[in-house]
């Protein structure tokens, strides 16, 4: 048993980034300590618990997360996507659901109604993506985390959440929101290494969060959005820009038409 749990501690501790060196320091051992006892995984009781506590974590919360770390992503089939493109609301009640809110707090963000919640439970059971249960208890019949299928129905569904949220981050800066947006050139090489940083970010990020889930009541949780992109930027695609108005030699095809009645401007 000893060894889930040392997994679980290790998944503790990468999560809140505490070090074998910083652990032995809150704990008044030295670091080659530490690293034994995490390699040997074994020690008596009350040495597990002050490693939990140096750790910043109850006891109890890691042998209730034990064997729940984040496991790989499953997907949903391609029929139930093209189904949930065609009822939008639908498919954000289950985005929800698989990112952990309760029924009632969904209704509480929303502001629904229980009959409102009570249907949306029971057209995603008739999917089978869920099992009701008694009240507006639902069981996920589908294991998260989920990966969707960006090029398939649902595609314009995701644009559209994506595009609204950096609108609204974009309003809210330094209040309830960060937002970030540069170009630069560099090598490909060094885009890489920028890519790879943000994605052990973002790993961090969805273990930390999936911690706090099993560790904090639901009404301590707030839902936060990830949105990251980063690629060689298209910028004709983005940021075009057309031939000046004023460019003689420019192609026909190229220039803007006239508004009617008004004659173009001189070349």
């Amino acid at each position: 048993m000893n060894g889930p749990i040392f997994e679980a501690l290790k998944r503790t501790l990468k999560a809140k980034g505490v070090t074998y060196r910083e652990l032995g320091e809150r704990m008044g051992v030295s670091e080659p300590t530490v690293k034994r006892i995490f390699h040997e995984k074994n020690c008596k009781l009350d040495r597990l618990v002050e490693i939990c506590a140096a750790a910043g974590v109850e006891l109890e919360n890691v042998l209730g997360s034990m064997n729940r770390g984040p496991g790989p992503v499953n997907h949903i089939a391609p029929e139930i996507e093209r189904r949930l493109a065609g009822r939008p609301a639908l498919l954000f009640v289950f985005v929800m659901l698989s990112e952990k809110f309760t029924p009632e707090g969904i209704m509480r963000s929303q502001g629904l109604s229980e009959a409102s919640m009570f249907l949306y439970l029971r057209d995603l059971e008739q999917l089978g993506l869920i099992a009701l249960g008694r009240g507006l208890s639902a069981k996920l019949l589908v294991e998260t985390p989920i990966q969707w299928n960006f090029e398939g129905p649902l595609r314009p569904l995701f644009e559209m959440t994506n595009k609204n949220f950096i609108g609204w981050a974009i309003t809210h800066i330094e209040k309830e929101a960060t937002f970030v947006s540069f170009s630069r050139r560099m090598r490909p090489e060094t885009a890489e290494m920028v890519r790879r940083e943000a994605e052990e970010l973002a790993d961090r990020a969805r273990l930390l969060a999936h911690h706090d889930q099993h560790t904090t009541p639901e009404d301590g949780l707030i839902g936060y959005k990830w949105t990251f992109a980063f690629g060689a930027t298209p910028f004709e695609a983005i940021m075009p820009i057309g031939p000046h108005p004023r460019d003689a030699g420019a192609r026909m095809e190229d220039q803007p038409s006239p508004a009617k009645g008004r004659r173009p401007l001189p070349a």
